[in-house]
């Protein structure tokens, strides 16, 4: 009955990630994954999610030691 509760669903979709690197390929050049909050149903779409905040894409951001 999974699929009649997803069938029936509104989908209200959030954000889950941003794909990179060799991932683009495999998902057809699809950039972020999307799920719903209600039925669990993931979604893939072409643009990439910006949300603003940089950190943890490649660790902590450096210092500047040099001032």
């Amino acid at each position: 009955m999974n699929w009649l509760k997803s069938f029936l669903c509104a989908h209200r979709y959030e954000w889950m990630r941003n794909i990179y690197g060799d991932e683009i390929n495999l998902s057809g050049g699809k950039r972020s994954l999307w799920g719903c909050a209600e039925c669990g149903k993931v979604q893939a779409r072409d643009d990439l999610h910006h949300d603003g905040d940089l950190r943890g894409i490649a660790g902590p951001l450096p210092e500047r030691g040099w001032d």
